[in-house]
């Protein structure tokens, strides 16, 4: 998916999905400072409150192969507001694999923003040789394991100690 694709959220709530562009740096450093320590917690692994300049560029500069991100905004009073981020990165020792990482905006949790970019993830990367998902995360994170689980199938579980697993995910062909 190269351009917008519009959505309705759970609760009714429009908005749309559209590929990261360099326009969007500011946009990923606010959203970061308005996340709460526990969300900024379950994607970082720790409580991070900003980004560097050098983090702000790559992240906000995919090049649609071996990094993948789309964003996801929403339409509050006429004004469209980005809520939600989701991305992976291609192994360079695997070209077949890629870590995935999703973050929404606290406010819209549960909202069906994560699935809604998942879509378009999960096209994207297919349509670029990507074929599984490696995902760090806290092994209470049911959220995320729930949301991969919709788009993905598991292969493996390794604990990587202080309650921090890797996850290994098959990418369902959303084409079939």
């Amino acid at each position: 998916m190269t351009g917008k694709r519009n959505v309705i959220l759970r609760d009714g709530t429009p908005g749309y999905v559209r590929p990261i562009v360099p326009s969007d740096r500011a946009a990923l450093a606010a959203a970061l400072e308005d996340l709460a320590p526990d969300s900024r917690m379950r994607r970082f692994l720790f409580d991070r409150t900003s980004l560097s300049e050098r983090e702000l560029a790559r992240l906000s500069n995919p090049d649609g192969f071996d990094h993948i991100a789309y964003g996801l905004a929403v339409d509050l009073e006429g004004e469209f507001t980005p809520i939600a981020v989701a991305r992976c990165f291609r192994d360079p020792a695997d070209g077949t694999l890629a870590e995935i990482a999703v973050v929404t905006a606290d406010a819209w949790q549960g909202k069906g923003v994560g699935a809604e970019l998942m879509r378009s993830l999960s096209a994207a990367a297919h349509a670029v040789g990507i074929r599984k998902w490696f995902a760090p995360m806290f092994s209470d994170n049911t959220e995320m394991r729930r949301l991969l689980d919709g788009f993905a199938v598991k292969l493996s579980e390794n604990d990587l100690d202080n309650g921090i697993v890797e996850l290994v995910y098959a990418i369902k062909d959303s084409s079939a």
